[in-house]
């Protein structure tokens, strides 16, 4: 592990305040942040070719049918899990900021019961939608995908915790190896593998097989977290600790299930409407999208316990610097990304498929490059609200806009095609990140976005401290 809890031990004793001890400085978290765009960059285009070698194993109707039980199955993930991925990165370096281990180690015991019990739960109901009468009758391998898919979110889920709960010690490599790279690298192998065997394999295969192997890949991963939980001294924690972490796991769950849950219910939308094989061509270009957003998303990894970190110990100024300085970076990326898509993009689409070159699906895909564009400007306003305390400010933005957002989708899905769902989700992403900026100048004296920069300092460093616990 490359920090753990005897790494946060030494830096405690060095200069009597934990928290400063363990800020990164901005070229030391540049540095983090640069290796976990590495990382991520590595991961997107793994993930990209992934789904590029289920694609050659399996027709159009297969790989549709997986699509949609993938984007199902990660949709059902996301909440599974309780946002305990965001629970453990908010309360870990507060606690271990402050050096109260026995707190951190506690916290930790309590956040992967909780995220163990949802998982549970929520591949069993996945399981009991399977038996449904009415529900599937068009196809025939209904029962036999939702099974697939309970077993995917389940590792899907649990993966995710075990990435956050090591990002959170600060061991940011080894929380993103398994899950980023590992597993997608041995999927591809597995699938080419097929392809070259000539096996031709159906949608259920495909997902118990990418299940298996993510569950695979993060065993040494969860030996380890459970084996340093369990053995670690912990004391009970305080009723007002237990009450602030029931309700931060409350708000962080909301903000943490909406965003990503809201890609794969327009994937879900498309393939309820419009049928399986367009359902793959939004599949595609939904990740092929998240290219843009690949620079936020790894410095992201390195930034989050940071903010955590400053906040709670009074250093705003320093949470202004590092979310305006990721948001100019990123934003940058991606704008380079976007360019791309408009001028390869009928490229990179028939790579999966040559049927998916389309004008309908060339525009689609910029449209949706514009929406992460505009989000990447805004910086890491999901995760400096979220470890801020203002994950209920957020979660009430996220419910209102999502759900109007929803509802035009499945509207403009069914007059306008792929091209309406692609307009009506980038104006759901631009504008719940702008009204997440805006509580953020607001509430807490913070622009994360590009502007955050011209804006000054006086803004961070002339507001109390707030947290909203309602």
């Amino acid at each position: 592990m490359d920090d753990n809890i005897s790494d946060n031990k030494a830096a405690m004793a060095g200069s009597g305040n934990p928290a400063a001890d363990m800020r990164m400085s901005i070229p030391a978290l540049a540095r983090s942040g640069a290796v976990a765009g590495v990382i991520k960059l590595a991961s997107a285009g793994l993930s990209f070719l992934m789904f590029v070698a289920v694609a050659m194993v399996m027709d159009e109707r297969q790989f549709g049918l997986y699509s949609a039980t993938y984007a199902g199955a990660s949709l059902v993930s996301f909440f599974a899990s309780v946002g305990q991925q965001s629970t453990v990165l908010r309360f870990w370096p507060q606690y271990a900021g402050l050096g109260d281990l026995n707190s951190a180690h506690g916290m930790m015991a309590r956040a992967i019961l909780v995220a163990l019990l949802g998982l549970v739960v929520s591949s069993l109901l996945i399981l009991v939608a399977g038996f449904l009468p009415f529900v599937g009758g068009g196809t025939p391998e209904w029962l036999s995908l939702c099974l697939a898919a309970a077993v995917l979110s389940f590792s899907l889920g649990w993966s995710e915790f075990t990435s956050g709960a090591f990002r959170a010690k600060h061991a940011l490599i080894y929380g993103l190896l398994p899950r980023d790279i590992i597993w997608r690298a041995a999927t591809i192998a597995a699938m080419l593998g097929c392809r070259f065997l000539h096996i031709e394999m159906g949608a259920v295969a495909a997902t118990f097989l990418t299940a298996g192997l993510l569950i695979l890949s993060v065993v040494p991963q969860t030996v380890l977290l459970l084996r340093e939980t369990a053995h670690a001294e912990r004391g009970p924690l305080s009723l007002a600790q237990k009450q602030e972490f029931k309700t931060v796991t409350l708000g962080l769950w909301g903000v943490t299930s909406l965003p990503p849950a809201l890609g794969q219910v327009s994937t879900l939308l498309v393939a309820m409407i419009l049928g399986p094989v367009p359902a793959g061509a939004i599949f595609v270009a939904d990740r092929t999208t998240r290219f843009v957003a690949l620079a936020l998303n790894g410095i992201n990894q390195a930034l989050a316990p940071q903010i955590s970190s400053a906040f709670y110990s009074g250093d705003r100024a320093h949470v202004q610097r590092i979310t305006s300085l990721a948001a100019l970076g990123s934003f940058a990326i991606a704008l380079c990304v976007l360019a791309a898509f408009w001028l390869f993009g009928g490229f990179i689409l028939s790579i999966f498929n040559p049927a998916y070159d389309t004008p309908t699906m060339r525009t689609t895909l910029v449209i949706f490059g514009i929406g992460a564009t505009f989000a990447t400007a805004c910086g890491p306003i999901e995760i400096l609200l979220q470890l801020t305390g203002l994950q209920h400010a957020l979660f009430k933005v996220l419910i209102i806009v999502n759900v109007l957002g929803l509802a035009a989708t499945a509207a403009t899905t069914y007059y306008f095609g792929p091209v309406g769902a692609a307009v009506t989700i980038a104006g759901t992403v631009i504008a719940w990140t702008a009204l997440a900026v805006s509580i953020a100048r607001r509430r807490i004296g913070i622009n994360p976005s590009i502007f955050g920069l011209a804006m000054g300092k006086a803004a961070a460093v002339s507001r109390p401290v707030l947290r909203d616990r309602t």
